[in-house]
């Protein structure tokens, strides 16, 4: 058996729902090169999430289902 690489994943440390029901997805983000580098938009569980921010104390960046995403 060979591994693959999944080319463009994301990891994901957690996901959540919010009680107004917004769910979110936190990922790992090194900095702020970490964060310039994820993609502005990932599909989990066929889901779209738009990335909205980075906390730097936790090193984590932030996905949520109420950032609109659109493809070009």
């Amino acid at each position: 058996m060979k591994a693959q690489a999944i080319h463009n994943a994301v990891a994901v440390i957690t996901h959540s729902v919010l009680p107004s029901g917004v769910k979110v997805v936190v990922a790992p983000c090194d900095g702020y090169q970490g964060f310039d580098k994820l993609p502005k938009g990932i599909t989990f569980n066929g889901v779209p999430y738009g990335l909205t921010g980075w906390n730097s104390d936790r090193n984590v960046a932030y996905f949520r289902t109420d950032k609109v995403v659109a493809l070009s």
